[in-house]
């Protein structure tokens, strides 16, 4: 027998088993990038998340001053201003609705509180344009009120996602 027949009789009689071997490692890899897809994937959702209440967080005071200035802004009387708290108010509003997922009841109750704020100033918006002699008082008054139920249900949310930013609740 020459060295070749054996070398040759040697690869026939192993390479199945390597081949076995081989399709049993590709598949282990799969496997595994698989989960590292995964994991990846739900890394990129938790920071996301966590991005959306960061970025609440740091709207909640802006919003509460919209709150304020627009309240000082009826108080003296001041109708122009009163229209530009209005339209600022509706921004940021419109920028928390976006940082909400509405995956939990409390964040459902400040959505809907939200829209109903953003309504509520639309609404002003249009008495205090329509007529000269509007009753600045009467015309925000429900937009006032509307906004004070977001501030004050921002501020309980606020709360809650300081703890789970804190890591306590997402650990």
């Amino acid at each position: 027998m020459s060295f070749y027949t054996l070398i040759d009789g040697a690869a026939t009689v192993t390479s199945i088993p390597f081949a076995v071997v081989g399709f049993g490692v590709t598949i282990w890899q799969s496997r595994k990038a698989q989960s590292a897809a995964e994991a990846a994937r739900d890394a990129a959702r938790s920071a996301a998340d966590s991005i959306s209440r960061a970025s609440l967080l740091v709207l909640i005071p802006q919003m509460q001053r919209v709150e304020e200035e627009l309240e000082r802004a009826v108080r003296d009387k001041s109708t122009d201003l009163a229209l530009s708290w209005l339209s600022t108010w509706r921004w940021q509003a419109g920028q928390a609705r976006g940082f909400l997922s509405s995956s939990t009841a409390d964040e459902v109750e400040v959505l809907t509180a939200l829209q109903a704020s953003v309504t509520a100033a639309r609404s002003a918006k249009a008495k205090l344009i329509e007529t000269q002699t509007v009753d600045i008082v009467v015309a925000t008054k429900q937009a006032l009120s509307a906004i004070g139920k977001v501030t004050g249900e921002l501020g309980a949310l606020a709360a809650s996602y300081g703890i789970q930013m804190g890591g306590s609740a997402s650990e």
